[in-house]
C-alpha cells in the first residue's frame, strides 16, 4: 500500500572531502558545559564544517563563552523560544548538505563527521542516520555504554502501525539537508524538536545507521532523558507525535494513517491519568506492546523494559508514576533493597 519515495532527489553527496557538514548547537544556560561542546566539533578530523551556535536566551555565562569563540564559529543569540526555534534559527545559516544537531552538554568524538559522511555517501539512499553513545557524568567521567539497537530501511510502516522506530538522540541525530527541508520549519510542537523530525523526515527516505559510539551524552540531574512523570506532558508528545506522522503521511500522498489507540505508552500514561484500567485494557496494552517490540525488533532487554513499564502504569497508577520518575534500574533496587531515596514517596503522587 506504500508509495516509493519520489517526492524527494536522490542525488549522492559529492565524494570525499568536499561534502560540508552543518553543525548545529543548541544551548540554553549549559555555559558550564558549552566550551567541551565546542571544542569537540572544531577537533573532528574531518575538516569541511561549518558550526553554528544558537544560543536560546541564556541567563548564565553561555554568551561569553560562544563569544570567546566567535571566530570560529556562526553565533546566534535569540530570545528564549524553545528547541524547534533553535533549530530552525541554526538551519536559516546553515549551507551544509549534511547536518549534525548537538545539544550543548554532550560532546562528539573526534571521528563522528567523518564516519557519518562516508556513511551517507556509502548510503544514496539514508536521509537519517543514528549511531551509539557514551554516557558521562555530570563531571565527564564515562557511566556506560548505551545500547546501539537502531532501526534501519523504509520505516514508514512502523511509523503509520506503532507510531514509533528505534533512534538515536538528538546529538546523535545526522540528516540529508534536502530531506529536512521538506519537512520545515520546525514547528512550535511537540515541545521536543527531535521528536518532529524523527517522525517526519522517514518519509522522505530510508534510514540508517551506524553502530559506533560517536557522541558523549551527559547524564545530569536536569536532563535526565525519559525520566519524567509529568503525565499531562507525556501525553501531549504521544498526542503531537501522532499528528506528526499523520501530517507527513499525507503531505506525501500515503493514504494509512496511525492511530494513537494502538500506542502502548499513550495508552499507559492515559491509564495513569484515568486512575487505573480494567484487567481487559491492561491486557490488551500488553498485547500491543509484544506486537510493537517484536515488529520493530528490540533487544529482550528493552521488551521487558516496556513491558514492565506499561504494566505497572495500568496497573497501579502511583507505582507507575515512581517508575517513570526513576527508571527501571533504581525502581528495582528500591524494591529490592528497601532504601528509598528523597521525594520517593511524592513521585507516586498524581496531581
Amino acid at each position: 500500500m506504500l508509495k516509493p519515495f519520489t517526492s524527494v532527489n536522490t542525488k549522492s553527496l559529492n565524494a570525499g572531502q568536499n561534502t560540508l557538514v552543518s553543525v548545529i548547537i543548541g544551548n540554553y544556560n549549559y555555559g558550564r558545559f558549552i566550551a567541551q561542546a565546542i571544542e569537540s566539533v572544531l577537533n573532528q578530523t574531518y575538516r569541511r564544517f561549518e558550526l553554528i551556535v544558537v544560543d536560546d536566551g541564556s541567563t548564565d555565562n553561555s554568551r561569553d563563552v560562544i563569544k570567546s569563540y566567535q571566530d570560529k564559529l556562526i553565533p546566534i543569540f535569540q530570545e528564549n523560544a524553545g528547541q524547534g526555534a533553535a533549530f530552525n534559527a541554526g538551519l536559516a545559516k546553515a549551507t551544509g548538505e549534511i547536518v549534525c544537531f548537538l545539544d550543548s552538554d554532550d560532546y562528539f568524538h573526534p571521528d563522528k563527521l567523518a564516519k557519518v559522511v562516508a556513511a551517507f555517501v556509502d548510503h544514496p539512499e539514508w536521509v537519517q542516520i543514528s549511531h551509539g553513545r557514551v554516557s558521562i557524568d555530570r563531571e565527564g567521567n564515562i557511566i556506560g555504554r548505551d545500547p546501539t539497537f537502531f532501526s534501519q530501511g523504509d520505516v514508514r510502516p512502523l511509523l503509520l502501525q506503532w507510531g514509533r522506530y528505534a533512534w538515536a538522540i538528538t546529538s546523535a541525530l545526522s540528516y540529508r539537508r534536502y530531506a529536512i527541508d521538506q519537512v520545515a520549519p520546525l514547528p512550535k510542537r511537540p515541545r521536543a524538536a527531535d521528536t518532529y523530525l524523527t517522525a517526519t523526515i522517514p518519509f522522505y527516505g530510508e534510514i540508517g545507521c551506524i553502530k559506533e559510539p560517536l557522541m558523549f551524552y551527559r547524564k545530569h540531574g536536569k536532563n535526565r532523558r525519559g525520566q519524567t512523570n509529568n503525565i499531562p506532558y507525556l501525553i501531549e508528545q504521544r498526542e503531537d507525535t501522532a499528528q506528526c506522522i499523520n501530517k507527513a503521511a499525507v503531505a506525501v500522498g500515503i493514504n494509512q494513517r496511525f492511530d494513537l489507540n494502538r500506542d502502548s505508552d499513550y495508552l499507559s500514561f492515559k491509564a495513569i491519568e484515568q486512575g487505573g484500567v480494567s484487567w481487559t485494557k491492561v491486557l490488551q496494552i500488553i498485547w500491543f506492546t509484544l506486537q510493537e517490540t517484536l515488529a520493530i525488533g528490540h533487544p529482550l532487554k528493552d521488551t521487558i523494559e516496556r513491558l514492565m513499564r506499561r504494566g505497572i502504569c495500568s496497573l497501579s497508577p502511583a507505582e507507575g508514576m515512581v517508575f517513570l520518575r526513576f527508571g527501571p534500574s533504581r525502581y528495582l533496587r528500591f524494591k529490592l533493597t528497601g532504601k528509598q531515596p528523597k521525594n520517593y514517596e511524592l513521585s507516586g503522587k498524581i496531581n
